[in-house]
């Protein structure tokens, strides 16, 4: 199944959870489902975010406080 930017947008506004690969996502795209995420309070979950400075992450938890988790997992 392939969703498109627009559907993620839509299913985190919604209030649908999500965790997304952060590498496969432009920071403006990230920051699109990240506003959207905290108009619907789902909770986004990034992982795979090396590609993003500490400066990017600190804004995109701004965007949505208590929502955003970043996965240090692996």
């Amino acid at each position: 199944m392939i969703i498109t930017m627009e559907q993620l947008i839509q299913i985190a506004a919604a209030g649908g959870g999500l965790t997304l690969d952060a590498s496969a996502f432009t920071f403006n795209q990230l920051r699109d489902v990240a506003t959207a995420a905290d108009g619907g309070k789902a909770r986004l979950t990034l992982k795979n975010f090396a590609n993003l400075t500490a400066g990017q992450l600190t804004e995109l938890a701004g965007l949505a406080p208590g929502l955003i988790t970043f996965d240090l997992s692996g």
